[in-house]
C-alpha cells in the first residue's frame, strides 16, 4: 500500500489548494511561507510577500488600530486568535474573511512563529449586511422602520442627554389618506406613501434619521438643530411639501399632514415619553384643523409659530425691498465734527419694525437671505454717500455692517468694488464693521480681511468686548478702529472698576495703532470720561439718534455751513 509522507502532503496543501490562505510568520511577524490560496486572496506572489509584515494584509484602519500586534498577542496569550475582518490585496481591493491565527511552538514550548488560515466570505458578509439593512427598512418608502426608529430613538436620546444637545422628534399623519385609498385603491395608496417618504427625506437634513412607522405615521428625529424653534421651520417646510399634488400614474392625488413635535430633554427623556409628548402635540394639531404644527411645550409651540410669522415677513419685506436705512453720526471727540455715518438698516411699517435690529439679521441668517440683504445695503450706502458727495460733502466715510456669510462668499470683493465704482467712490470712503466672533471666523477661511485693507477699505470691530475679546486675535486681525460695546459705559464713570476697564482697553487699543469708538454715550459725564481716557470717537444719542437720509444730509450741510464745531451738542429732545 503507498503512503504519502506528511511532507509531501503539506507540500500538497500548499501547492493546490486554493480555497483556504495558509501562511506562517516568524516571531516578527513577517511571513516565512505562503500558499497557493494564499496568492489566490491576497494577489501577492510567494516572491513578492516573503518577509513582508502581517500588517501588509490589514486595512489601513486596523493598522491605525494596531489590530495584527494585538492579533499576534492574543494567539500568543490563549492559544489562537480568531477574527472576521477586512483584508487588503495587492490591488487595494477589499475582502471579508473568516482567520485564525495560532502560534507555533518547538519541543521545548518557545514561540517560532504563527501559522494563519483564512478564506474568503465576502460574498456571505454582504448578503448579511443587505439582510440586516432590509431588516431595518421599511420596503415601501425605504426609511427606517419602526423597529430601526425605535432603536435609534433610544440611542439618540442617551447621545442628546451626554453631550448636552437638543433632539427633536417631529411626528407626522397624513391627512386624508383614506380618502385617498377608498377612492383611487391601495395600489395608488402604496405609490402616494412612497412618494410622501421621499418629500419627507428630501425636506430633512442628511444627517437626521426619517422613518415610516406604519400606516400612513411618519417620524423624524434631529439632533442638535440650531435652536429648539427651529422645528417650526423644519415641520412648516414639510407641510408645504406634503400639500403639493401628487400625480399617481397620471391621477392627481391631495393631502396634507398633521404634526407634533416633542424636544429632549426639556420635554421628556425616555423614548417611549418622548413619543407621548410627540403623540399629544400631534392631537392638537389635528384638533386644530389638521394641515398645522404644535408642540408639547406651549411657550415653545408659541415661540416657534411666531418665528414662523416673522420669517415669512421677512421673505416678503425682502421680495418687496422694503428696507430703509437710518444713518447715526459717529462724531470725533476733539473737534466735535462728524468724521463718518453708520448705515443701519430698518423695516418700517412691517410686524418686523419693533424686533431688534440684530434679531432681525439673524432671522436672515437663518432663511438664506442675509447675503443679499447686505448686497443691498451696500449698494444703497454707497448710493447715499454719494449723492452727499454731490451735495459737497467730502470728509465724511460711510461705516456699513458686514457678516461672515456675506464675505465668505465668493463674489463678495467682485460685488464690493462694482458698487464703490459705479458710485463714484474709493475703498477710502467705506469702513466695514463686523463683530469679533464674524472677523474671526473670516480670518480662519483665508486672507480676505488683509485683502480688503491691501485694496483701502478701513475695518471695524463692533461689539467689542461681548465676543472672544482675545489679545491674541486683536493682535492679529487687520482692523483700523475698535467700537467698544454700549456694556463698558453701563456705570462709567460711577464705578472705579468699570472706569479702570475701559480705560485699559481704550490704552491698549492705541498702543497698538488703532482708533477706538465708543458706542452707548448716552450722557455728558461718560463724553467727559472718555474725552480725558483718549477714545478717539463716540457715538450714541447725546449726540444724534439714528437719522433718515434727508435727516443725514442735512445734518452734515448744517454742519458744513457754520464752518464750526458741535462738541457733544445733545440731539433734539435728548
Amino acid at each position: 500500500m503507498n503512503t504519502i509522507s506528511p511532507s509531501n502532503i503539506l507540500e500538497q496543501i500548499y501547492g493546490t489548494v486554493t480555497d483556504f490562505g495558509i501562511i506562517t510568520l516568524g516571531p516578527d511577524s513577517r511571513v516565512t511561507s505562503w500558499s497557493a490560496g494564499a496568492a489566490v486572496l491576497f494577489g501577492y506572489a510567494a516572491e513578492e510577500i516573503m518577509g513582508a509584515p502581517l500588517a501588509t494584509m490589514f486595512t489601513p484602519e486596523d493598522v491605525a488600530k494596531n489590530a495584527p500586534q494585538i492579533e499576534m498577542e492574543t494567539a500568543a496569550r490563549h492559544s489562537r486568535a480568531a477574527d472576521f475582518r477586512w483584508h487588503l490585496r495587492k490591488d487595494g481591493s477589499r475582502f471579508w474573511a473568516d482567520g485564525v491565527l495560532t502560534p507555533i511552538r518547538d519541543s521545548n514550548n518557545g514561540l517560532i512563529g504563527y501559522l494563519k488560515i483564512l478564506r474568503d466570505i465576502t460574498a456571505r458578509k454582504l448578503a448579511d449586511d443587505e439582510m440586516s439593512r432590509m431588516a431595518a427598512i421599511d420596503m415601501l418608502t425605504g426609511l427606517a422602520n419602526r423597529a430601526a426608529f425605535d432603536l435609534r430613538c433610544k440611542e439618540m436620546i442617551s447621545l442628546a442627554i451626554r453631550s448636552k444637545q437638543v433632539l427633536l422628534l417631529v411626528l407626522m399623519d397624513l391627512d386624508r389618506f383614506k380618502d385617498v385609498n377608498d377612492t383611487l385603491g391601495h395600489h395608488t395608496g402604496d405609490l402616494l406613501l412612497r412618494e410622501a417618504g421621499a418629500r419627507i427625506r428630501d425636506a430633512s437634513r442628511g444627517s437626521d434619521l426619517s422613518a415610516r412607522l406604519g400606516g400612513d405615521e411618519f417620524a423624524l428625529l434631529v439632533l442638535n438643530p440650531p435652536s429648539p424653534e427651529c422645528g417650526g421651520a423644519l415641520a412648516d417646510k414639510l407641510l408645504l411639501a406634503l400639500a403639493k399634488p401628487f400625480m399617481i400614474e397620471g391621477r392627481e392625488a391631495r393631502i396634507s399632514a398633521s404634526i407634533g413635535i416633542a424636544v429632549c430633554p426639556s420635554d421628556a427623556s425616555t423614548s417611549d415619553d418622548l413619543m407621548k409628548k410627540a403623540d399629544l402635540a400631534l392631537y392638537r394639531s389635528k384638533s386644530d384643523g389638521r394641515n398645522c404644527y404644535h408642540y408639547f411645550t406651549k411657550d415653545l409651540d408659541e415661540t416657534a409659530h411666531r418665528r414662523n410669522r416673522e420669517q415669512l415677513a421677512l421673505r416678503q419685506i425682502d421680495q418687496e425691498k422694503a428696507f430703509v436705512l437710518e444713518y447715526q453720526p459717529i462724531i470725533d471727540c476733539k473737534s466735535g465734527r462728524t468724521i463718518a455715518m453708520e448705515a443701519l438698516i430698518r423695516f418700517p411699517g412691517t410686524m418686523l419694525a419693533s424686533c431688534p435690529v440684530d434679531y432681525v439679521i439673524e432671522l436672515a441668517k437663518e432663511i438664506g437671505l442675509i447675503v443679499g440683504i447686505g448686497s443691498w445695503v451696500f449698494r444703497e450706502a454707497c448710493s447715499e454717500l454719494s449723492s452727499w458727495r454731490a451735495a459737497g460733502v467730502i470728509d465724511v466715510k460711510m461705516a456699513i455692517n458686514t457678516c461672515a456669510n456675506e464675505l465668505l462668499q465668493p463674489e463678495y470683493l467682485r460685488n464690493i468694488d462694482a458698487a464703490v465704482s459705479e458710485f463714484c467712490l474709493t475703498p477710502a470712503d467705506i469702513e466695514i464693521e463686523l463683530t469679533e466672533r464674524e472677523a474671526i471666523e473670516v480670518e480662519r477661511n483665508g486672507n480676505l480681511l488683509h485683502t480688503l485693507r491691501a485694496r483701502g477699505f478701513s475695518l471695524s470691530l463692533d461689539d467689542f468686548g461681548t465676543g472672544y475679546s482675545s489679545l491674541s486675535y486683536l493682535r492679529s486681525l487687520p482692523v483700523t478702529t475698535l467700537k467698544l460695546d454700549k456694556s463698558f459705559l453701563r456705570d462709567v464713570p460711577g464705578v472705579d472698576a468699570a472706569n479702570a476697564v475701559t480705560r485699559t482697553v481704550v490704552a491698549l487699543a492705541r498702543d497698538l495703532r488703532l482708533g477706538v469708538t465708543a458706542e452707548g454715550v448716552e450722557n455728558q459725564q461718560q463724553a467727559d470720561f472718555l474725552l480725558d481716557a483718549d477714545c478717539t470717537t463716540f457715538q450714541r444719542f447725546l449726540f444724534s439718534t439714528p437719522l433718515s437720509a434727508d435727516q443725514a444730509l442735512a445734518w452734515l450741510i448744517d454742519e458744513k455751513r457754520n464752518a464750526s464745531t458741535r462738541p457733544f451738542r445733545p440731539c433734539a429732545g435728548h
